[in-house]
């Protein structure tokens, strides 16, 4: 045999080694955390991540959680927050980095927020790394067709899918989801659908941001599993730090303006926008709708113009970010082109500084779009403006 075939199998007989003994480190591992909550969907994960484990914690159970969305972090039993470091792009095996790194303070239980895009790596996720005990699919939303569609019933399949037997599922009510009652079960899955109107607007008001009603009554289904009452969860939820991306609601001070600025870029799939923008109070003298554009997300900003075409109608239109002519060239055949604004490719201080000069007295910004990076400093120097 020659010698080069001899070190070709060593290396494979060395591969399968070195594999099986990180599996069974792995299972280990998983074995020594009793609950595992993974939390999938659309829209709302990271807060959903956070209401669960706030929920659990309130309870005296010893939690541990990461999110991925805006920023990924990973919220500690004493709810210090640690950035999450990474060399290189985002990958689904630092969820068992993460999980090896929560195993050592001992958790009564980790709520686990999911990585992947691409339906495949869910179903890699969910049933190789996390194992959940728990799953959670919050929504389903036409968001990310490239990857999961291109239709939004195939985006609620890759969820479904992606959800291990044996396992245990709660949901957002979703005629989506119900059609798939009859996979679930041949999975030996038990399915709980939440009640939006289990949370009363009473309850929502603890919250010192805009938090969606479906958001908490999801994590309150799954408290409730774990024998936590309502009011227990809630007191926890309320105390929580929210995501840096979380629908809010700022009052501005704009070289003497008044101006509230409702920042949901956060929510940037046009069901979740739609559900916002009805919600929103139109009493103000002077309407601004604000996209903040990304040129890797271009079917994103265009589905976001035809949207504005049906359904939004304010008195200008700026758009901010990167790869906005696009979208300008859209908004430009329904719209009066001297009440659309191009900020695109400046700093966010500059482009805040230019809708400062636009805007009027008594007026709103509604921000959508994208929020991750530009965004999230778009929204820092609106703050720097607050009135309170």
């Amino acid at each position: 045999m020659p010698y080069s075939l001899y070190a070709v199998v060593i290396l494979l007989a060395v591969f399968i080694i070195f594999y099986r003994l990180e599996r069974v480190r792995h299972e280990r591992i998983l074995h020594s955390i009793p609950i595992r909550i993974w939390v999938n969907g659309t829209r709302g994960k990271s807060s959903v991540t956070r209401l669960i484990a706030a929920g659990l914690r309130a309870a005296g159970k010893k939690v541990v959680a990461k999110t991925t969305g805006t920023s990924a972090r990973i919220i500690m039993h004493d709810r210090a927050e640690q950035p999450v470091v990474r060399l290189g792009m985002a990958n689904i095996r630092e969820q068992m980095r993460i999980l090896k790194s929560m195993a050592h303070v001992q958790p009564d239980a980790v709520v686990l927020e999911c990585m992947a895009l691409k339906p495949d790596l869910q179903w890699t996720e969910a049933t190789q790394i996390v194992q959940p005990t728990v799953a959670v699919i919050t929504n389903v939303r036409p968001d990310h067709l490239d990857v999961m569609g291109p239709t939004v019933t195939q985006v609620a399949e890759a969820f479904v899918n992606a959800i291990p037997r044996n396992c245990t599922l709660y949901c957002s009510r979703s005629s989506l989801l119900e059609s798939s009652l009859s996979k679930l079960e041949n999975k030996n899955i038990t399915v709980t659908f939440s009640q939006a109107d289990a949370v009363s607007d009473q309850q929502l008001k603890g919250f010192s941001y805009i938090e969606h009603r479906e958001n908490v009554a999801l994590a309150l289904a799954v408290c409730a599993r774990f024998n936590i009452d309502k009011k227990t969860a809630l007191e926890g939820m309320y105390t929580m730090q929210p995501d840096p991306g979380v629908l809010h609601k700022e009052q501005l001070s704009v070289h003497g303006k008044r101006v509230t600025f409702i920042n949901a870029m956060a929510a940037n799939d046009t069901e979740s926008i739609r559900q916002i923008w009805d919600t929103t109070e139109k009493t103000f003298r002077e309407t601004n709708v604000l996209i903040n554009c990304r040129d890797d997300r271009m079917d994103r900003s265009l589905r976001i113009a035809e949207l504005i075409r049906e359904r939004i109608s304010a008195d200008h239109y700026m758009l901010t970010g990167s790869g906005t002519r696009a979208c300008m060239r859209v908004l430009r055949k329904f719209i009066d082109r001297r009440n659309v604004y191009d900020f695109g490719n400046r700093t966010p201080h500059v482009a805040v500084a230019r809708i400062a000069e636009i805007v009027g007295d008594d007026s709103l910004i509604f921000a959508i779009g994208n929020t991750v990076g530009y965004g999230v400093e778009l929204d820092r120097e609106f703050r720097k403006l607050r009135t309170t």
